[in-house]
């Protein structure tokens, strides 16, 4: 979807009556964006579709690769994976421009329902519905637009239907009215959505998610103190909490659990774009999956596997390895062990977002339904711990300790009486392994530090199949290396956008 010619769309418009997961409603097709909006519960499905279809192509398999194959968590050797493990990246990068048309989808269906909401609602709509539904949609452009200026930079901010229908020419903004267009419509979020929804509307923003997304906005920036309120804001809601399992967070049958503050939501075996793919890509044999796929696109790197401390219970639940026993996985034949000379395409893959089969749950080719973590509990503890942190050397602090050692405990790992910043970047590299958030750590850290790490990060592979025989691969990143270049098939139609950015009008 190009920004200079926004496709204006009302996305799936969901049936009135409620269901026991909301994305999982059916089109009605006798209805219309004219005659729709008239009802609380037509107005309030009108919000479901932000959770899941414009962020497909963002998902199936950018975000992994911009959050862990480029940062070294993963390796792949698809041509365009390799442009980024090379730190070679182009404007015709399919896979980066898959994640920037998405990323703008989400915007303009933001933008769309705005308008709707606007214009379009009947009388008998009560205002408190159309005010939750607004703060989806706020909230939602504002996600949308974090992830595009911590990628690309200076990126346009489309803001209305009325700014797409005026035919004004689109400039790219600076990138602190960006970030300050995105607290706006976080904070706008908050106002409006409720602090929880009821049983049939799990998932479903809230204002701790708002809270939750600020604290990570205004870390990204090096805000210590305003992370700090909002981590002890979602803290202080106590309507979070760890799940016990690491494994369950992955895991369909727990989607919308304790911990989980903001997920994509998607639906199996459906049309194409409402389901989540990864398995496809993770899972490193089509013995796991029994329907076609599993190839292994994403292979765990060798630096992430030495990354982990010994006896981290995460690994068995994040990395699959010779001799490993997985009793949930190929159930029809008693468990699944991974061969000794490893899986079908790799010694070894990846095991978190790997359902399984049509036997272990609701799977079909490139399908299952369970959700993508944005945000979980873990993050906001761990982030918690760092804005206590701040810019010391190291903390004693009790809380600070206290929300670090809850995330690393859960991992069978003894607690810490003191903890550095590599002790947290450490810990929060292996807690969010694949669920693309690596490379936003590094891009923040001291420039200096980030371009050490990666350039003695191993990007080989084990030779021959063999743990003992490394085909050592090192790449060492340039500073312009940490955005990526706006895809070119923008540019060529819009050359305003390779000029300097422009101040945004608020």
């Amino acid at each position: 979807m190009k920004i200079y010619k926004l496709l204006i769309v009302f996305v799936l418009i969901f049936a009135a009556s409620c269901s026991e997961d909301f994305v999982d409603n059916p089109p009605e097709d006798a209805l219309t964006v004219d005659n729709f909006f008239n009802t609380d519960q037509q107005v309030l499905s009108s919000g479901s579709p932000l959770y899941g279809y414009p962020w497909f192509y963002f998902n199936e398999k950018f975000l992994i690769t911009i959050g862990d194959l480029y940062s070294g968590n993963a390796i792949g050797s698809y041509s365009d994976l390799a442009q980024f493990e090379n730190f070679s990246v182009n404007g015709a990068n399919q896979f980066a421009n898959e994640g920037w048309d998405s990323l703008y989808n989400v915007v303009a269906n933001a933008n769309v329902l705005m308008y709707n909401l606007e214009t379009k609602v009947g009388a008998d709509v009560s205002k408190e519905v159309i005010d939750q539904v607004m703060g989806e949609a706020y909230f939602m452009r504002a996600s949308a637009y974090f992830y595009l200026v911590r990628i690309w930079g200076a990126i346009p901010i489309i803001h209305s239907v009325e700014q797409i229908n005026s035919k004004e020419p689109v400039y790219r903004n600076r990138v602190e009215d960006i970030y300050t267009f995105i607290i706006n419509d976080y904070k706008k979020a908050y106002s409006l959505l409720p602090s929880q929804w009821d049983a049939n509307n799990l998932g479903r923003a809230t204002k701790s998610a708002c809270d939750g997304m600020l604290a990570k906005v205004y870390l990204a920036q090096g805000d210590y103190t305003n992370t700090n309120i909002y981590t002890s804001k979602v803290i202080n809601s106590e309507q979070y909490s760890l799940m016990a399992n690491y494994q369950d967070l992955f895991n369909p049958d727990y989607n919308n659990n304790i911990e989980s503050i903001f997920a994509l939501q998607w639906v199996a075996c459906g049309d194409w774009g409402f389901q989540n793919p990864n398995q496809a890509y993770l899972a490193a044999s089509p013995k796991l999956t029994q329907v076609g796929d599993g190839w292994g696109t994403f292979q765990p790197s060798i630096d992430l596997m030495n990354a982990y401390e010994d006896d981290d219970l995460r690994r068995y639940r994040t990395i699959m390895e010779p001799g490993s026993f997985y009793p949930e996985l190929v159930t029809a034949e008693g468990g699944y062990t991974v061969p000794e000379d490893g899986l079908t395409s790799t010694i070894a893959g990846f095991r978190k977002y790997v359902v399984g089969s049509p036997d272990e749950g609701n799977v079909c080719f490139m399908s299952t339904e369970v959700n993508t973590n944005i945000l979980r509990y873990a993050d906001i503890l761990l982030m918690h711990a760092e804005s206590i942190l701040a810019n010391n050397t190291s903390t004693t602090d009790q809380n600070a300790l206290d929300a670090y050692n809850a995330v690393r405990t859960r991992a069978g790992l003894d607690a810490k009486d003191e903890i550095t910043a590599e002790d947290i970047f450490n810990e929060r590299r292996i807690e969010f392994v694949v669920e693309g958030d690596y490379w936003f750590d590094l891009a923040r850290r001291d420039r200096a530090e980030a371009l050490e790490i990666i350039a003695n990060q191993e990007r080989g592979v084990y030779q021959d199949r063999d743990i003992n025989i490394i085909a050592s691969k090192k790449v060492t990143p340039s500073e312009s290396d940490f955005l990526l270049p706006i895809p070119s098939a923008e540019t060529a139609k819009n050359p305003l956008l390779l000029e300097e950015p422009v101040a945004f009008e608020f």
